[in-house]
């Protein structure tokens, strides 16, 4: 099983990634391939002017590595009471409509606020549903990620930790089973 993590922002030092990274290391011990996307990483450069429908080979790469994974994990922090718009720009590029169908994909929002990116994660399900991504319903919201969020333990609340560990083991069957379903389907 291969699941990718988006960390959905390109600020460096950011909470996402930090979480990312955190997650990675959980699916790992799960014996879960997952690797990280970094969205500092996007080559925003090859974009600039809005070039939809180009073939670019390094947006391209980027893009395939989303597209390849059998499920996504995305990190979602808020900004401005919405999501990232490199994230925005990013699920702009993937090809439409097939990169995102019945895709598993699992939702944490992290922010300094009382609610973890709430609002982001709601704008952010409206879009990759609209793709017909298949979204895991245990979304995870990191609260006041700064005070409440360790690199080593996780969430600090140990209910909200309990529903991250959930999240984790649960996105894990939920596309196991997605890719049951593909084979027998193909078959």
């Amino acid at each position: 099983m291969d699941i990718r993590i988006i960390s959905g922002t390109d600020r460096p030092g950011s909470n996402a990634l930090r979480i990312s990274e955190y997650l990675q290391k959980k699916y790992r011990h799960q014996g879960v391939s997952a690797n990280i996307i970094d969205l500092r990483n996007f080559p925003v450069e090859k974009v600039s002017g809005g070039k939809y429908g180009e073939r670019i080979p390094a947006v391209d790469e980027f893009v395939e590595q989303a597209i390849a994974a059998d499920g996504l994990v995305i990190v979602c922090p808020e900004y401005n009471g919405g999501y990232p718009g490199i994230l925005k720009l990013y699920i702009d590029y993937f090809p439409f409509p097939e990169s995102l169908e019945k895709k598993p994909v699992a939702l944490v929002g992290e922010a300094n606020g009382a609610f973890g990116a709430l609002r982001a994660v709601e704008q952010l399900q409206q879009v990759v549903g609209y793709r017909n991504a298949h979204i895991f319903p245990e979304r995870v919201f990191i609260p006041r990620v700064s005070d409440n969020f360790d690199d080593k333990e996780g969430i600090r609340d140990d209910f909200q930790q309990e529903l991250l560990e959930s999240q984790i083991k649960n996105f894990i069957l939920f596309v196991q089973d997605f890719k049951k379903r593909a084979v027998l389907s193909d078959n």
